[in-house]
């Protein structure tokens, strides 16, 4: 059996791909998750032979007022995460008060991901730039710098969108690991084995801070918890791809104050 994975709801794939390799709670014996082509110039993983993980999320724009997360927010600052979040330019200016707690913070980085959500590859050349500099600088507004790093809205990217992308200067971030975040059909539980389980050196996994995931807020410590437990640290996507090693974090927090994080933010 062969599935493709693409990133939840903020994709035209749907990720009963991961559902379906979460049968019965484990990995069907001899199938492996399809990965999407690789295109020239976009960046999927980093080195492989690294014990960097980045943690990414989407911040897709939607024609209603836009939302943040506060849990997601939350845990990133508590458990002293680093982090990349790929902002969509029309939530960045709905909920741009919302971040200056991790604009403020030296761990967050933040990627361009359009001005609206569009589907790019339906989009003529210069329609796609003027789709990203229209976001960028409504991002440079609430951030107070230009973007460098992009990843496209459903994660559609061909050459002519990344050549588009990297003539504005722009870095193509993909991912290898979707969370599935968004997708009713999954449980914490479910989600929490699968990034655990199947993520590899230099991975980016991809969740949600718009409220579009269903658990993420309060899945996230337990994702951070079992992937260092495996011997993984968090990096920024910029420092993953950068190829420079990182030294090992800071001591993480006990666990009773990580139980407590967890559990503030279960009320979202």
């Amino acid at each position: 059996m062969t599935v493709a994975l693409r990133t939840g709801r903020c994709s035209r794939w749907s990720s009963v791909a991961i559902l379906l390799l979460l049968t019965a709670g484990t990995v069907l014996s001899g199938s492996k998750p399809a990965q999407p082509p690789d295109v020239p110039g976009v960046v999927r993983h980093g080195p492989r032979g690294t014990k960097e993980i980045a943690l990414t999320f989407d911040a897709c724009s939607l024609r209603s007022r836009g939302k943040i997360d506060t849990g997601v927010v939350r845990v990133l600052l508590e458990t002293r995460t680093p982090a990349t979040i790929f902002l969509g330019g029309k939530w960045a200016a709905d909920v741009g008060p919302a971040l200056r707690s991790l604009v403020s913070d030296s761990l967050i980085e933040f990627g361009n991901h359009a001005y609206m959500h569009p589907h790019l590859e339906n989009l003529s050349t210069d329609s796609v730039r003027i789709e990203l500099r229209k976001a960028e600088r409504a991002i440079a507004r609430v951030i107070g710098r230009k973007p460098v790093l992009f990843r496209a809205p459903y994660g559609e990217v061909d050459e002519r969108v990344a050549a588009a992308a990297e003539s504005l200067g722009l870095t193509v971030i993909e991912y290898d690991l979707p969370s599935g975040d968004p997708d009713p059909r999954l449980s914490p539980a479910s989600i929490v084995k699968y990034v655990v389980s199947s993520a590899r050196g230099g991975s980016i996994i991809v969740m949600h801070i718009n409220t579009r995931g269903r658990h993420t807020a309060e899945i996230l410590p337990e994702i951070i918890d079992g992937l260092q437990n495996r011997g993984y640290r968090f990096v920024t996507v910029s420092r993953l791809i950068s190829g420079v090693s990182t030294p090992p974090p800071p001591a993480s927090p006990s666990r009773g104050t990580r139980k407590t994080g967890r559990r503030s933010t279960r009320a979202r």
